[in-house]
């Protein structure tokens, strides 16, 4: 038996209206979604700072007073995939909560996770770095440089990069949370389909 997605092959359901009653955009799958993966990238954050030794490792570009700071190839490579492997994780939570549409619901949880950095972005930019709880933690403070006078372009480049990998990580991890329940359909047609 195969599962499309429109129908259940050997089975009388209709997999397109029960896709268009349950699947789309789902707000609380994306929200989830984005909390694990900001779980993820502390811990996965926590444990290559306690192992780089002398590599410098960070996911922001300012500190917390608002000046830049110095990057290295390394420590950047690291902070890029920290965020796409904490996207995979992150969009698979969502995918797999949300049942269909797992690819959006991932891509759901990375906007989310890129509002929630620019609001605290904007916060150190308006009221002060202190205000900035990304940026006091060592999380991605992609839009922390805003209030920069010295914003460089590797500084722009990197921020990017972060935002590309965290939609990307959420996407393959949103379609990998999905295909549990197309596994799940598949057996459940394949039992119809003996039983009958």
């Amino acid at each position: 038996m195969t599962v499309s997605r429109d129908r259940i092959a050997g089975t009388e359901a209709d997999m397109g209206t029960i896709r268009d009653r349950f699947g789309g955009a789902d707000l609380l799958a994306g929200v989830l979604g984005m909390f694990t993966a900001l779980g993820v990238l502390v811990l996965l954050g926590a444990l290559i700072a306690a192992g780089a030794g002398g590599i410098e490792y960070q996911l922001n570009q300012i500190d917390v007073d608002g000046n830049l700071q110095e990057v290295e190839v390394i420590g950047s490579v690291l902070a890029i995939l920290a965020v796409l492997v904490s996207f995979i994780a992150g969009g698979w939570a969502a995918g797999r909560m949300s049942r269909y549409d797992g690819a959006v619901n991932g891509v759901g949880a990375a906007l989310w996770f890129i509002l929630l950095v620019a609001l605290f972005g904007a916060a150190g930019v308006w009221f002060g770095q202190e205000y900035n709880a990304f940026a006091s933690f060592d999380l991605p403070n992609w839009f922390g440089q805003m209030g920069a006078d010295d914003v460089t372009l590797k500084s722009i480049a990197g921020a990017l990069a972060g935002i590309v990998a965290a939609l990307v990580g959420g996407g393959i991890g949103g379609e990998l949370g999905e295909q549990y329940h197309r596994d799940v359909d598949a057996a459940l047609a394949t039992e119809a389909a003996r039983d009958a």
